[in-house]
């Protein structure tokens, strides 16, 4: 990378880090549903329109969209061979293994958060729903011709779902219990339908 775009990529990743820092500090001390996106702005010390260009909304500061590509890239690492509910579900213990202890922190920083607001609450089904668009997405690329394609989108629905218990359920345990244990307590309730 030219050492031109590297300043501006660099500016750019202190900015949106900025920008999150504040908006979380704000809903830390307000609440959530009693900060606008002109406050977190002016907190950060940029314009509005600054703030638009690194986040869609403010809920996308505690509840982000993964990209497609970590999506394709988590499910390609799982064993294609599994049934596609094992095959979901391998990739939420391998996504949830990715957070280290700092991304970890944050995590439940931002679902303490989201756990607080009923607004939010609500949002999070709009956000699952997005992401299972993106799983099943990646695995439209595999699909077998012919096949059903209502199975994949109950499959995806139903792991995203739990996916959401299992962060919402840690959150509201307040981080005591390890992400893996709670982790593997929903999705042994979800084995069992």
């Amino acid at each position: 990378m030219p050492p031109t775009q590297d300043w501006r990529a660099r500016k750019r990743d202190e900015t949106h880090q900025r920008i999150y820092d504040a908006a979380m500090r704000l809903f830390q001390q307000r609440g959530y549903d009693h900060v606008s996106v002109g406050d977190i702005s002016s907190a950060s010390g940029v314009s509005v329109p600054t703030f638009y260009a690194h986040f869609p909304s403010k809920e996308h500061i505690v509840m982000p969209i993964p990209a497609q590509e970590e999506i394709d890239r988590i499910l390609m690492a799982q064993p294609a061979e599994l049934a596609l509910g094992d095959r979901i579900r391998s990739g939420i213990i391998a996504w949830l293994a990715h957070y280290g202890p700092e991304e970890r922190s944050e995590l439940l920083d931002r679902w303490r958060i989201v756990i607080a607001s009923p607004v939010l609450r609500n949002r999070a089904a709009e956000f699952e729903r997005a992401t299972a668009g993106l799983i099943l997405d990646a695995l439209r690329q595999d699909a077998t011709p012919g096949g059903s394609p209502v199975t994949p989108s109950v499959v995806v629905t139903a792991s995203l779902s739990a996916y959401t218990q299992i962060i919402m359920r840690w959150a509201e345990e307040d981080g005591r219990s390890s992400l893996e244990d709670v982790a593997e307590t929903v999705l042994a309730a979800l084995r069992q339908l």
